[in-house]
């Protein structure tokens, strides 16, 4: 059950230097060409401290297992990485049939003397899965294990004595469990009227892959009219999380909140309401030094008008509130140009008249008076569940245009070239990651100093902590 000795020495040297331990197939029929081809083709993606590139048609013979047992209960993918990701942790996806740390068994180690079932019920994976799972639902009631960190989630059903050893491996588990939820026939009883049950989300592949961090912020729950940005506020080399509130504050002003990059947005660095009055889903907003002072100011934007907010004076004194010329939809700010002068940039990423992404961008040195150029249509689609950010992704000098989309599970990231006019992509990429609903805010930025840009995930409510939780992707 518990995450003991074993996975301490496996956290310190390879798994590959422990004496393997007996174990047991976990499917009848053994170790599949399919199941070997499986871990082929996955190894050169896993990066995870127990399994990783060791992984083999054994293991995926092991995970199969489980994903069975998980659809044959009735649940969805994130119950299947839930369980596959504490087998990682706990036996390596081993089916283990003689006990190594106390009596645990079992490809989650679960332990007899602790009530989880006799010996010969906890090597059997469709046994041990279904306790797991029992675990799982009862400890998380009325569906909180759906939504959440996954390494707490698996540490409060396994009450491991090493609670971090979980969180390394989820990626691998939700790369696995995506591969075999693609190959794996629809259970029955849920094959017709159910386009979840059929649905095959698209594997994940390029950056992106890889979990740099994964931590609660010291806030509440982030629920109504949020947004927020990465930004050095106190210029240590590291962004901070900026949480802007525009209406429900109890000032009634539009509200800014600093949370230090440095302490994993465990210490305030600044909470304050702005010059603002209350702001709305009509406006976008950005973090970014207006007049070369040296401080981040934030900037409000809707259609027709930008507002800027001298960060110097904590927010207190508004620098410029103009109307601009016209745009089709708020924008976000960034040296479009090269002329040292913040630009704002429009993006129309549904119902255009292409039927692509447009964009247009006001000159910041005419106080957004002028068009910069002409009306730029993009190389991707439109549609209706796309993000946009903006980020230096080849690090040319020039914003790059970054397409969020959310479906199917996965989040897919399209980077689009600025110095082609945004007729060439520099990257597609899919996560492991599910931004599916309105919990969850994504932004782009060098989370990790390396001069990549990184994909920070935030989940703002509906966590099994109350907190907001903030997930790093190694660009």
């Amino acid at each position: 059950m518990a995450v003991l000795t074993a996975v301490l020495l496996c956290v310190q040297a390879p798994a590959a230097s422990a004496a393997p331990a007996a174990s047991t197939r976990c499917l009848p029929g053994g170790v599949s060409t399919a199941d070997q081809l499986i871990a082929e083709g996955l190894r050169p993606s896993m990066t995870g401290r127990r399994l990783g590139r060791l992984i083999s048609g054994r293991h995926i013979a092991c995970a199969r297992a489980i994903v069975d047992q998980v659809l044959r209960r009735g649940l969805d993918q994130r119950a299947a990485v839930l369980a596959v990701t504490t087998a990682i942790a706990e036996s390596t996806l081993n089916n283990h049939s003689v006990a190594t740390d106390h009596d645990s068994l079992g490809l989650f180690q679960q332990r007899p003397s602790q009530g989880w079932g006799r010996p010969d019920q906890l090597v059997d994976p469709r046994y041990a899965t279904d306790a797991f799972l029992n675990a799982m639902l009862r400890k998380h009631p009325r569906g909180a294990w759906l939504t959440g960190d996954i390494g707490a989630i698996c540490q409060r059903v396994q009450n491991s004595a090493f609670p971090g050893a979980y969180a390394p491996e989820a990626l691998d588990a939700q790369l696995i469990v995506a591969t075999l939820l693609r190959s794996a026939p629809v259970p029955a009883g849920r094959r017709s009227g159910s386009s979840r049950a059929t649905a095959r989300p698209a594997a994940p592949a390029g950056p992106f892959q890889r979990i740099l961090a994964a931590v609660g912020a010291e806030l509440g729950p982030l629920t109504g009219r949020h947004d927020l940005a990465l930004a050095d506020w106190n210029r240590d080399g590291r962004p901070d999380l900026v949480v802007v509130t525009g209406t429900g504050t109890v000032t009634g002003k539009t509200e800014i909140r600093i949370m230090d990059g440095v302490s994993n947005f465990a210490a305030m660095l600044l909470t304050t309401a702005t010059a603002l009055g209350p702001t709305d889903d009509r406006h976008a907003y950005s973090v970014a030094d207006w007049n070369g002072d040296g401080w981040l100011d934030l900037i409000v934007a809707q259609a027709g008008r930008v507002t800027v907010v001298d960060g110097a004076s904590r927010f207190q004194r508004v620098l410029l509130d103009t109307a601009t010329a016209p745009i089709a939809t708020a924008g976000r700010m960034a040296d479009w140009n090269g002329d040292g002068r913040l630009d704002l940039v429009s993006v129309q990423t549904a119902r255009t008249s292409s039927r692509k992404v447009e964009v247009r961008v006001l000159d910041g040195a005419s106080l957004f008076q002028q068009p910069l150029g002409s009306l730029l249509t993009t190389a991707e689609p439109a549609a209706d569940d796309v993000e946009f950010r903006l980020a230096d992704w080849n690090a040319d000098r020039r914003p790059d245009l970054v397409i969020l989309g959310r479906s199917g599970g996965r989040t897919t990231i399209r980077v689009l070239d600025a110095a082609s006019q945004l007729r060439r992509y520099l990257v597609k990429a899919t996560t492991a990651y599910d931004a599916a609903d309105e919990r969850h805010t994504l932004m782009i930025d060098d989370a990790d100093g390396d001069r990549r840009p990184d994909l920070v995930a935030v989940q703002k409510f509906g966590t099994p902590t109350g907190r907001p939780e903030v997930t790093t992707f190694a660009g």
